[in-house]
């Protein structure tokens, strides 16, 4: 059975326009909800692998009704989006733990595809932009002293593209194992359970020196 895929914006042709391109793009089926309350109810009715979900909408927020999904409907995958540029609303969406966001005021067809086949997958995918917001030069973290090396520094950034480790262990030239150890390592400093949580937590902790 093809995943099915939710996507949720007040902005009716937004979410229409939306849910064309992820059909478009991938074998999955899209269904569409103008608001929180609508999603829900969609949700209960329909098998639903991915909600793709803007953070802000009257009502029930987009960010509100994620924290509200992810412990209602935890096998449920979570992107938010956002068109806004604000730094605080982007944080939002990162607080909120989940594998995947994207900013709708320039995404394209492909890295729609490429986010919804990571987060099925079971990977992150952050859009390269929230990286160039909060990472201006520099791999050092301050926070509670943790301090990541280049390379691991180099590894989260492939990692939060949707890299699986064998892929990872490519582009860096090194091995499997030797991969995982960095993320390991990098886990138990940041003291985070995975690397969806491990990428939100540098990015919404505002670690990275600007």
């Amino acid at each position: 059975m093809e995943p099915g895929v939710l996507v949720v914006d007040d902005h009716v042709m937004t979410c229409d326009g939306i849910a064309a391109l992820v059909e478009k793009q991938c074998p999955v089926k899209s269904y569409t909800a103008y608001g929180a309350e609508r999603a829900l109810e969609i949700l209960k009715q329909t098998r639903i692998q991915v909600a793709m979900i803007d953070a802000r909408m009257p009502g029930i927020s987009g960010v509100e009704l994620m924290h509200r999904l992810k412990k209602e409907s935890p096998s449920l995958k979570l992107i938010g989006m956002t068109s806004f540029d604000e730094d605080e609303t982007i944080l939002d969406l990162l607080r909120t733990g989940i594998p995947g966001i994207i900013l709708k005021r320039n995404t394209t067809g492909a890295e729609i595809k490429t986010c919804l086949e990571a987060v099925l997958a079971g990977k992150s995918y952050y859009t390269a932009e929230i990286w160039n917001r909060f990472n201006q030069g520099g791999y050092d973290l301050l926070k509670e002293k943790i301090r990541f090396s280049k390379r691991e520094f180099d590894l989260l950034l492939l990692l939060a593209q949707g890299y699986s480790t064998k892929q990872a262990a490519e582009v860096l030239k090194l091995s499997e194992n030797t991969v995982e150890d960095y993320r390991k390592q990098m886990l138990k400093k940041s003291n985070t359970k995975n690397t969806t949580e491990l990428v939100a937590f540098v990015l919404s902790n505002g670690l990275l020196l600007r």
